[in-house]
């Protein structure tokens, strides 16, 4: 097993266990790896099976980061390495998601602890577990406009999940999230204090599990519910909620030339939304009209559906050269100078688009995923 997978396992006062599932990769931010997530996702099948394992704790090493999603550095090194291991891209996306569909689909209660940053798998990891702490550390973002991909691990399903049209400015600008945001987006559930987890481990081991997932899970919830009202720990307010007006007129026209005007606008007296205006300002135009045509597309989308979709658009975009560009110039270099293929939505093809939703093989790798 991977070491930057760490399990624990917490006696219970009834018997049985409860399984804490660290991401020890701190100096990576806790980023996954092909390793990590072959790792994850063994240790989930054992646990899935094991009659003593009552729920899962899932953290991150470090006190900076829950997770900063995968590890772009490796895509791209291997983007560049040559077609004979352009297969490797294939195996990651797939692994990846069939790991987010499995939490998604867990047959106990999966508990994640949120704090620190939490982007891209990590946001999918958040977004599949069944009870979501978010803390007063945690900053969550979806970023990748920055390095020219797109908001995947579930994001064309849960973008739709969450207030109006929110989800699609969080997409298009990689704007700051905070405790508050990821409550009332509904990313997270609960708000604890970051010192709290150790004592609340302790609170659960003492619970009177029944070791049926339906019943524990309500249990579960009345406890994190009593636990939070007994941390009295308040809120901050919502960046989404206090603007949400001004996001739905920003959103109203889903065209690159209209998203491109109203986006313009966003300077001014308000310190947070200048920097969702940067941020769109610096980012791919290809990547804001990718994620324009993903939203569209995940209308309605079954969470199945939606993983195979971004199967497709994850495999043809690891290997574009846009991609390969953010990574250098953001994480490499870290010159923050990348030097996009447009400089404006309206330049980008429709035709560049759709291509990046048409499948790359005959036989897609996740044809059985939820059938």
């Amino acid at each position: 097993m991977s070491r930057a997978i760490e399990p624990t396992y917490h006696p219970l006062a009834v018997g049985g266990y409860l399984a804490q599932i660290t991401l020890n990769a701190p100096e990576k931010s806790n980023a996954l790896c092909d390793e990590m997530i072959g790792a994850l996702d063994g240790v989930l099948k054992e646990l899935a099976q094991d009659e003593e394992a009552v729920a899962v704790l899932l953290d991150g090493s470090g006190g900076k980061s829950f997770c900063a999603g995968a590890d772009a550095r490796q895509l791209q090194t291997v983007a560049l390495s040559g077609a004979e291991n352009s297969r490797h891209i294939d195996d990651f996306f797939a692994n990846s998601y069939r790991l987010l569909y499995r939490l998604h689909h867990f047959p106990k209660p999966v508990i994640c602890w949120a704090s620190g940053v939490v982007m891209n798998m990590g946001l999918g990891i958040l977004a599949a577990a069944s009870h979501r702490i978010a803390t007063p550390s945690s900053a969550l973002a979806m970023p990748e406009i920055t390095i020219g991909f797109y908001p995947d691990a579930g994001a064309t399903w849960f973008m739709q999940q969450m207030p109006g049209h929110s989800g699609l400015f969080c997409a298009l600008t990689g704007v700051n999230l905070n405790a508050g945001d990821a409550l009332y987006s509904g990313l997270a559930d609960y708000f604890l204090p970051d010192a709290r987890k150790q004592p609340l481990i302790q609170q659960l081991t003492r619970l009177d599990w029944q070791f049926d997932a339906a019943e524990d899970a309500e249990m579960l919830t009345a406890a994190l519910t009593d636990f939070e009202v007994e941390s009295n720990i308040r809120l901050p307010e919502s960046h989404l909620k206090i603007r949400a007006d001004l996001i739905e007129s920003l959103c109203e026209d889903y065209s690159p030339a209209a998203v491109e005007n109203a986006f313009a606008g966003l300077h001014g007296d308000d310190p947070w939304l200048n920097a969702a205006g940067r941020s769109f300002a610096a980012g791919s135009a290809s990547t804001a009209c990718l994620v324009l045509e993903q939203y569209q597309r995940g209308t309605g989308l079954a969470l199945a559906d939606a993983l195979k979709l971004e199967m497709v658009v994850s495999a043809n975009r690891a290997r574009d050269l846009e991609f390969i560009e953010g990574v250098r110039a953001r994480l490499f270099d870290k010159d923050n100078r990348p030097q996009w293929a447009f400089s404006q939505l309206r330049q980008v093809p429709q035709s560049l688009v759709l291509d990046l939703f048409s499948p790359p093989w005959p036989v897609h790798p996740l044809a059985d995923l939820g059938v």
